[in-house]
């Protein structure tokens, strides 16, 4: 699964995380900027995050899983980006 970060310069300190299939992952990204941090829930296929502008960076993990199913992460996902 993919997971992509995008900005629209009409809606700035804003950043949608999405992806083309339902999932559950964390997103913990963090304005290197400004210092703001927090946590996006992808619950869905989409969600946005009030990052504030600048710099961001962000990593991906699972939730923990219920149990009797542990969750499995492969390649854990990070990227960076500017939003306006």
């Amino acid at each position: 699964m993919y997971l992509t970060a995008s900005t629209d310069p009409a809606t700035p300190g804003v950043t949608r995380f999405s992806n083309d299939r339902y999932c559950c992952v964390f997103i913990h990204w963090r304005n290197i900027s400004t210092g703001a941090a927090g946590i996006a829930y992808l619950r869905h296929t989409n969600v946005d995050a009030h990052t504030g502008s600048g710099t961001e960076v962000a990593t991906v993990t699972p939730p923990d899983g219920l149990p009797g199913y542990p969750t499995l992460m492969l390649l854990p996902g990070a990227g960076a980006w500017t939003v306006p």
